[in-house]
């Protein structure tokens, strides 16, 4: 017999917090839920027909393709999931701190050079965002950052499936299946 598809995601909703409690919250974030949102966050940008990026200190906007991601720092382009060396999901606030970790206000799509090598290129980062996002935005990630936030089990779990349901149908959108 055949479940309803509401048992099903009942009953991989508690896999997923069975192995949530054979690691700390923390653990479990990093390993597996924040790959998916950083993934969302490049394939949401892979969606869209238009980019605005800093390029040699000025904005600029671009027409993307679909499936191509913009680096918000440089203007460079490439596919959404191109690997280590390809599109990474930049942080304008680099702290690892909970609170914005994992707040979509706090990332865009960056090219590996600028994310790593140019370490988030964060002058061009920040000309980007108060283009783009508006001060009060970077203010209110300034204040959460200095926020100290604990995940429950449950939310990373609740996290992760939403992430991951974006993700799928950012994929399936650039696949043309929506």
């Amino acid at each position: 017999m055949k479940l309803p598809p509401e048992e099903l995601a009942r009953r991989k909703r508690e896999k997923m917090l069975d192995l949530s409690r054979t690691m700390g919250a923390d653990t479990y974030c990093r390993k597996y839920v924040a790959p998916i949102f950083q993934r969302m966050i490049r394939a949401e940008a892979g969606m869209h027909t238009h980019a605005v990026a800093v390029v040699d200190g000025k904005i600029m906007q671009f027409s993307t393709p679909s499936g191509r991601c913009v680096c918000i720092t440089c203007g460079k382009m490439d596919t959404w999931d191109s690997g280590i060396k390809g599109m990474h999901t930049g942080h304008f606030l680099a702290s690892r701190r909970n609170s914005i970790l994992m707040d979509e206000d706090n990332v865009a799509p960056q090219c590996s050079s600028c994310n790593f090598y140019r370490s988030g290129a964060p002058n061009e980062f920040r000309m980007w965002m108060e283009s783009v996002r508006g001060l009060a935005v970077i203010e209110r990630l300034e204040a959460l950052k200095r926020k100290s936030v604990s995940f429950v089990r449950e939310d990373l779990v609740d996290m992760k499936i939403n992430f991951s349901q974006r993700l799928k149908t950012a994929e399936d959108t650039m696949k043309g299946i929506l």
